[in-house]
């Protein structure tokens, strides 16, 4: 599949493959809630399997997303195990990470790594799904999910499940749907608002939960003094800065660290720009909005360095961009919820740390392959068997990330570190996969499924 030409718009739209009505009727195996890498990465492997799965999304595809766009070497396994070759767009190789602070910088290689869009990636993915077999539903926003309680033994996925309340996004269609499945995913990622009600609450007609109603609040816990991501894209017709996005060499990502959060930019298979930060809130604040506060921030990294007149064009573009924003980023969230456990979250909306290392879509993809592991075995063990798994995957990773992120909090020893990458490059290039994790497990390539009913 060859790369998109445009700034996002030489990708065609994914249609869905059936109505809302049509969903409504269909006694789901899965329904699989966000059409990111986490939770296409689900739908992919469950319908390889037969299993009948939907997948919906808020927002249509081709759609943008607050990401670095990178592809750790993790991403890059879990993709070439997830997708034939051609099915999705090839990556810009990552050759090199440029780290800049307090007008200092300094090269460090990034072998093994690759950048694609996130509107191409996910794009390739929710089409690779359908081609798996399963459904595809977007525009479809997913306000609560009920559990169905059986007085069955749930031995596999033919007991009675869970209805998800949804309702179109379109302006000129605004129905509530009720689909129904034997489990539910949660891969609706940072920005996961479903509501889970008790058994014991009551809703109105149309799905909503009354004002006084008690129920699970997702039981999120975000790290004090966790930052936001923003982010946006700069192409080179950017007003009055024509070339902008050309400033950054093709395969470098620059990553730009000042005193409230970090910058990474890179280079796009099709020439845009790609910003995307994570910053402490009162610089937003202070600075009365996104885009003047990582403007502040890329002038403090490059100071008056060389490599602040070669950046000059994409700098002074930033201000007049739109940027994006996301709830805090680093939390964590019940992997399983419901009293029949169900229900289940992956990628962003189980947990996520800080991204400095640039790892999440790595470790979205290989969430998305041991949840479908666990569902793809006993049901009445998928809850335990999904917990431990994800605890083995990524605890180590989210604690080393932890320990990155309260690093580059300190000025002292960011400036300490280009330092050091500038007069001995050869101990960065031996930090550096140390700091991203060169491995953090190895893709399953076909998944063993105990399954007793069919497609």
């Amino acid at each position: 599949m060859s790369p998109p030409s445009g700034p996002g718009s030489g990708l065609d739209p994914v249609p869905a493959t059936l109505t809302p009505a049509a969903a409504s009727a269909i006694d789901w195996h899965g329904i699989v809630i966000g059409a990111g890498p986490a939770g296409a990465a689900v739908a992919i492997r469950l319908a390889r399997q037969g299993l009948r799965v939907l997948l919906v999304d808020r927002s249509s595809m081709p759609r943008p997303k607050v990401c670095g766009c990178c592809l750790s070497p993790l991403a890059v396994a879990e993709l070439a195990s997830l997708c034939p070759a051609d099915a999705v767009p090839t990556p810009l190789p990552l050759a090199t990470v440029c780290l800049v602070s307090a007008g200092r910088s300094a090269r460090i290689p990034m072998p093994g790594g690759g950048v694609l869009s996130r509107e191409a990636l996910d794009t390739a993915l929710v089409r690779q799904a359908i081609a798996a077999g399963a459904d595809w539903l977007p525009t479809m926003l997913v306000e609560a999910i009920h559990e169905e309680p059986s007085d069955e033994k749930p031995t596999d996925l033919g007991a009675e499940g869970v209805t998800v309340v949804a309702r179109t996004t379109t302006a000129a269609l605004q129905a509530a749907v009720q689909l129904h499945g034997r489990v539910a995913v949660i891969a609706a990622g940072l920005a996961d608002t479903i509501r889970i009600p008790s058994p014991d609450t009551s809703t109105s007609i149309d799905g909503r939960l009354p004002r006084h109603a008690g129920h699970d609040r997702r039981g999120r816990h975000v790290a004090p003094g966790s930052r936001i991501g923003v982010g946006t894209t700069i192409t080179a017709a950017s007003p009055g800065h024509r070339a902008a996005a050309l400033d950054l060499p093709v395969g470098e990502l620059m990553m730009a660290v000042g005193r409230h959060g970090y910058c990474g930019l890179v280079r796009l298979e099709d020439d845009r720009l790609d910003l995307a930060a994570a910053v402490d809130r009162k610089l937003i604040a202070t600075e009365g909005g996104p885009a003047a506060g990582i403007a502040d921030l890329l002038n403090e990294a490059f100071g008056a360095s060389p490599l602040a007149t070669a950046m000059e064009r994409t700098i002074l573009a930033v201000p007049g961009a739109t940027f994006r924003a996301t709830p805090p980023l680093t939390h964590c969230s019940p992997r399983i919820a419901g009293a029949t456990q169900r229900i289940f979250r992956v990628g962003d909306a189980a947990s996520y740390v800080e991204p400095f290392t640039g790892e999440g879509i790595g470790w979205a993809l290989a969430g998305g392959r041991i949840l479908a592991q666990a569902l793809l075995g006993d049901i009445a063990t998928a809850a335990a068997s999904y917990r431990l798994a994800h605890r083995r995957l990524f605890a180590a990773h989210h604690a080393r990330c932890r320990w990155v992120a309260r690093s580059v909090r300190q000025p002292g020893i960011v400036s300490g570190a280009v330092g050091l990458a500038q007069f001995m490059p050869w101990a960065a290039r031996r930090a550096v996969p140390l700091l991203v994790g060169a491995a953090i497990s190895a893709p399953i390539s076909a998944p063993i499924f105990a399954q007793s009913d069919s497609r």
